[in-house]
């Protein structure tokens, strides 16, 4: 099946070329059907799960993504740093404090070995003084004996010289003739005979470590010369000076590298290497060499062991995560019945473009091996919405044109042009911002990011291609002369911005209550993922359900999950909440479910899941984003829109957040995404706008430009409704017919689309206004308007 999606991806990539060089309409309505075709094809064979897969869980799940632990579960791990060490006196033990740092650090190399890109929904939360849990999603059989490997190996890496007598005198320690030499030791080294079976050998090697593994900057997979798997190694710059040094010493010599006081392979040196060195061997699968190099980056200081396994259930709920995706499918749904009674054909060709775009998106997610996640959910919504918006774009634009009078074709092909320039410069300023999350943030932020990404490029294909190659068959078919749509707020004359002023106040007065609010409230409004609580464990003789335990909790911030041991445990149901309200839904659910006969078993300190380097990354994401967007905005367009679009944002997340925690809701991990979400709904928002305003000043720079941007604003205000609308649509499916334990998630993401068009017509648009004079004038002598003026 790879060699078969490998083959599509090489025939889409020359329909993509032959498509991008063809200017003669047949052939490109013929070029777009194979290239939409390709990738429909390789986007649905990269969905379907051809084997059986772990059929584990209560949810069916037939295609081939991994749901995360909030929507189908997963295995949890406790592992514990080993800082307990026997005394040789009556077998007393004797331990020692363990640092918050020797947690922290090993909380992040779990983090990084686990999620590197964000993409897998991991969870790592210090448990009491010497522990951490760690719950990974859809873990079969076969693979937890891998993550039981990832998580338990130290990653120690040492460099060491053979005996250059290894294989004469290893022989003659066999036979009881010499002594093992007092500077040298023998470790084993893992080989494959010539009939590929495994076959453990030994190798004598220095006890002194010529050069340990400190210095390692990065490590990855690859391919040898012969198709071998192998961990290519690199150094800082005093690491490869290092080995450098250690290698032109010794030419001639045997040089083993040791992992874990194994020895992965021992060549010869041939000359001095100032550069990267490799992990090979025969004994190395493919699986092993991405394990060794995830370690190697990550090096655990402490050695820990894993002291429980279980299976957990989704965080959400088994009724919730139903309730979840059949609101999702709702949302989709009135989405789809509301384009095609307002848009009528073009409507149509919206809904094909929008199911090719779910399809493509899905089959990137399986294709990459993300995890699904209600994060991940939002960046979806958040892509449906972009791609929604992209057509609607378009369609407005052919609108405008026919009301002008010019033919259908002519109006088609001038609708995808105009719109052009709006689409591309709200998905790359999205982009940049995204792309800057994923370089800088961790965990949550990453795989967002990527979503985000993935979501860009399939809205620009399914917006640019399939509905362009719709309408091109509707003409060449039917011969059609008109196009039939709803007229709706297409013709209004509001004056905006003299309403400009009032707009000004209550947002100054929403920001100040909202970060008034943040004062107030302090860490109360923040979670156990971000401030840490009490984790406590339950027996029972009746199993509740989720949604029953959180009805109730009532308004109560808490997560409710039962966990199946693996060994004679037995069934237990976990409860998570912060340490001032764990004692009040310790009665709630004793004193609802009687017959339930919970009983406490444990009460422990769980501290932050997310640490200070997800603070500090995030920080760093988000600075360097709103950069890399003020200088597009200030190339694109002009200074004043740049500082337009940033206060737009900045005041956009500030608001939402703000009524968010006054409502007394908590920011979680999940809550992030939803953050995340908000920003680049608003960003896009604001670029559309942008765009009709910097059009309009080209097309009359005589006009006042209080009457431009009234005129712009006028003029994308259908636009903005029905985006606002269909986006909103989703999301109060969500809200309304989701469950109660996504409320939170929908409604912080509602809240923000109805700020976020707010901001755009009265907060972005009268700074333009107030910056307005060097537009007016850069725009008076544009060249473009110059050339079509003359």
């Amino acid at each position: 099946m790879d060699y078969t999606i490998l083959g599509l991806s090489f025939l889409f990539l020359i329909f993509f070329v032959w498509y991008l060089a063809s200017s003669y309409d047949r052939s490109r309505r013929w070029v777009a059907l194979g290239l939409i075709a390709s990738l429909i094809t390789i986007s649905t064979l990269s969905l379907v799960r051809f084997d059986d897969g772990d059929t584990s869980g209560s949810l069916p799940w037939p295609v081939n993504i991994t749901p995360g632990i909030d929507l189908r579960g997963g295995t949890q791990f406790i592992v514990e740093i080993q800082t307990a060490t026997e005394s040789e006196e009556a077998g007393d033990t004797k331990k020692k404090e363990i640092s918050p740092a020797a947690l922290e650090q090993a909380q992040k190399v779990f983090e990084d070995r686990l999620n590197k890109l964000g993409t897998s929904d991991v969870l790592v939360q210090p448990l009491g003084e010497n522990r951490i849990i760690i719950q990974v999603p859809g873990v079969s059989q076969n693979d937890k004996v891998k993550y039981r490997s990832t998580l338990e190996r130290v990653a120690k890496l040492e460099f060491k010289l053979v005996h250059p007598q290894n294989e004469v005198l290893l022989s003659q320690i066999k036979a009881g003739q010499e002594e093992i030499p007092f500077d040298h030791e023998i470790l084993p080294l893992w080989d494959r005979d010539k009939e590929g079976n495994r076959i453990k050998r030994e190798i004598l090697v220095t006890r002194k470590t010529e050069m340990g593994g400190k210095h390692v900057t990065t490590a990855f997979p690859t391919l040898g010369q012969l198709g071998m798997p192998e961990v290519i190694i690199n150094f800082d710059s005093k690491g490869s000076d290092l080995f450098g040094k250690l290698t032109a010493s010794n030419i001639g010599r045997r040089l083993a590298i040791v992992l874990d006081r194994e020895v992965y392979t021992a060549p010869n040196i041939q000359s001095a290497i100032y550069g990267s060195c490799q992990i090979s061997g025969g004994d190395m699968t493919r699986a092993e060499a991405e394990e060794i190099a995830s370690v190697l980056e990550n090096p655990l200081e402490t050695p820990v062991k894993i002291v429980d396994e279980r299976g957990v259930d989704p965080t959400l709920g088994k009724a919730s995560v139903k309730d979840g995706f059949n609101a999702a499918v709702i949302g989709f749904c009135l989405v789809i019945v509301f384009m095609a009674i307002y848009y009528r054909i073009a409507g149509a060709f919206a809904v094909v473009a929008l199911v090719f775009n779910l399809v493509i998106l899905l089959g990137l997610f399986a294709q990459f091996g993300f995890t699904l996640t209600l994060p991940g959910v939002a960046g979806v919504i958040l892509t449906i919405g972009m791609a929604v918006d992209a057509n609607v774009l378009i369609f407005e634009r052919i609108r405008e044109e026919m009301d002008e009078g010019k033919p259908l074709k002519n109006s088609i092909q001038a609708g995808f042009s105009k719109a052009f320039s709006s689409i591309f410069d709200a998905n790359v300023t999205t982009f940049i911002a995204a792309l800057f999350m994923f370089w800088q943030g961790s965990g949550a932020v990453r795989g967002f990011a990527i979503v985000l990404c993935l979501g860009i490029l399939s809205s620009l294909f399914t917006a640019l291609v399939s509905t362009r190659a719709c309408f091109d068959w509707m003409m060449t078919l039917y011969k059609s002369s008109k196009l039939n749509m709803t007229h709706v707020l297409t013709k209004t004359k509001i004056d905006f911005m003299s309403m400009r002023r009032i707009a000004v106040i209550v947002s100054v007065v929403l920001i100040g209550g909202s970060i008034a609010n943040w004062v107030n409230k302090g860490s109360d409004s923040l979670g156990v993922d971000f401030a840490g609580g009490a984790l406590a464990s339950y027996s029972f003789e009746k199993k509740i359900s989720d949604d029953e335990l959180q009805a109730a909790a009532g308004s109560l911030p808490v997560t409710f999950q039962y966990q199946d041991s693996y060994g004679e445990g037995g069934e237990i149901l976990s409860v998570k909440a912060s340490k001032e309200v764990i004692e009040d839904v310790h009665s709630k659910i004793t004193e609802a479910f009687p017959d339930a006969k919970f009983d406490r078993l444990q009460l422990d300190k769980v501290a932050a899941s997310i640490g200070k380097e997800f603070f500090k990354s995030s920080a760093v994401a988000l600075a360097l984003g709103l950069i890399g967007i003020f200088l597009y905005i200030v190339w694109r367009f002009e200074t004043s829109f740049a500082i337009g679009a940033i206060v737009a944002l900045i005041h956009d997340v500030t608001i939402t957040l703000g009524i968010f925690t006054a409502l007394g809701y908590q920011f979680s991990l999940t809550t992030v995404g939803a953050i995340l979400t908000v920003a680049g709904y608003s960003i896009n928002d604001t670029i559309v706008v942008f765009d009709r305003i910097r059009e309009g000043l080209r097309l009359d720079p005589r006009q006042e430009l209080k009457d431009v941007v009234n005129n712009c604003l006028n003029a994308t205000l259908s636009r903005t409704m029905i985006t606002s609308l269909t986006t909103g649509l989703s999301v109060l499916a969500l809200f309304f017919f989701g469950g109660f334990v996504i409320h939170d998630f929908s409604l912080l993401l509602l809240t923000g689309v109805l700020v976020g068009t707010y901001s755009s017509i009265f907060v972005a648009s009268p700074i333009i206004l107030l910056f307005g004079a060097k537009a007016k004038q850069e725009a008076a002598i544009d060249p473009e308007y110059i050339a079509t003026s003359s």
